[in-house]
């Protein structure tokens, strides 16, 4: 099953897997399957007032249909050419990547919980950018399948979990002193140690690890978001380069906002990306 459905993923273009993916929200609300799904009342207060009912049910399905595919598979992008991906994802900033290639310093790619954020990483290998990629803690099966098949299972940085928290980080710091680029969860909450920042206008706490692995180890943050618009076309937006510029918690929370007022700028027009499960949890960090 899993191979006929990456099969299909491949044959047709990024929109209609879309399609496909919203035909099955409808139907696992029809059948009564779709229980956690995004709720209309949650999108509303995101979307202009000028969009009526029927477009906001649209909207709603394309929020679940993104976040499905955007977090459990790959497919339509794997084993792609270059020239393939910057005509179907319409790249916005990739000339920031090739500004932090041209410093020479290592690079922490920020990923962010919006769109289709699980393509990034295997999208930026096949761009030719030499990423080390962050393994989630839960993984389908589907990626992992694509990861083998496409040959980037070395690539792929281990898990930490929460006992390994500390082990993780000082690889990756020595990661970054050599020069390497990883990924790195830029928003991911934390109601404890987390640096304050404001995103989307409301007050949240964020993990500051990548923000003190910048402080640290001299690297640039980039962010990147692959978003899709109300017509179903993904465009991978790439941030300016961040850097970190003391050692205090102030210089990083500076930098924390940087990246959340990019995020900020790209996702607000396009609030059906945004995972709203994850949302509820960062707005409840603060």
């Amino acid at each position: 099953m899993a191979l006929a459905r990456l099969a299909a993923q491949r044959a047709l273009p990024v929109p209609w897997s879309l399609r496909l993916g919203m035909w099955r929200v409808r139907l696992g609300f029809a059948l009564g399957l779709s229980r956690r799904l995004p709720t209309k009342a949650f999108l509303r207060p995101l979307l202009p007032p000028t969009v009526d009912e029927g477009e906001l049910e649209r909207l709603t399905a394309l929020s679940r249909a993104t976040r499905q595919l955007g977090a459990h598979t790959y497919g339509p992008v794997h084993r792609r050419s270059r020239e393939w991906l910057l005509h179907a994802l319409r790249p916005e900033g990739l000339e920031h990547l090739e500004e932090a290639r041209a410093s020479g310093r290592g690079v922490i790619m920020l990923g962010t919980h919006a769109g289709l954020n699980a393509w990034i990483g295997p999208i930026l290998l096949q761009l030719g950018y030499p990423l080390r990629l962050m393994q989630r803690a839960t993984v389908s099966a589907e990626i992992l399948l694509l990861l083998r098949r496409d040959r980037i299972v070395s690539q792929v940085l281990p898990f930490p979990g929460h006992q390994g928290a500390g082990i993780h980080l000082k690889m990756l710091h020595d990661l970054l002193k050599s020069g390497a680029w990883v990924q790195h969860v830029g928003d991911y909450p934390d109601s404890v140690k987390g640096l304050e920042g404001t995103y989307l206008g409301s007050p949240v706490r964020c993990v500051r690890s990548p923000w003190a692995l910048g402080a640290l180890t001299g690297a640039v943050l980039v962010g990147a978001l692959l978003l899709v618009d109300a017509d179903l076309e993904p465009r991978l937006h790439v941030a300016t380069p961040i850097c970190v510029n003391g050692a205090g918690v102030g210089a990083m929370e500076a930098a924390l906002q940087a990246y959340l007022d990019f995020v900020s700028r790209a996702v607000a027009p396009l609030p059906w990306n945004l995972d709203l499960f994850h949302w509820g949890r960062l707005l409840s960090s603060r």
